[in-house]
């Protein structure tokens, strides 16, 4: 996979998720599936990247050009690769908890939380990957 593939996945498996989970609310097992699949295959994608930029290299994917000099773009470099890792990764262990969790405990509103959260990991993955803040 290109890595400018790997960072637009990275971006989008999130936000699919949080559509996903939003379809599923009327069957836990699903949605708490989906949430942990969603979590496993951003943390996949975002290892994927891991090899090009240990080796020196800095992925980019521009979206648009604004105006010349003035990109909406996503560069990933080493201190955003080290972000979008933890981000990710903390995503796998926090679902695992909060599932039990907030079922030991009957918590409403599950489905709007793990919505929320997979948007939030979209957003995080957003800014570890920004070219030009």
């Amino acid at each position: 996979m290109s890595p400018e593939i790997a960072i637009a996945l990275s971006i989008i498996i999130p936000l699919v998720g949080a559509v996903l989970i939003g379809l599923c609310d009327r069957w836990p097992d699903l949605r708490e599936t989906v949430t942990m699949v969603t979590a496993g295959a951003l943390f996949a994608v975002v290892v994927m990247i891991l090899p090009q930029v240990a080796a020196g290299g800095r992925p980019e994917l521009v979206l648009l050009e604004l105006f010349p000099g003035l990109d909406i773009k996503f560069t990933v470099e080493p201190l955003g690769m080290l972000f979008a890792l933890i981000a990710s990764g903390l995503w796998i262990v926090t679902s695992i908890y909060s599932i039990g969790y907030m079922r030991g405990h009957e918590e409403e509103n599950q489905t709007r939380f793990y919505v929320c959260f997979a948007i939030a990991l979209a957003a995080a993955m957003g800014v570890a990957h920004s070219g030009n803040m």
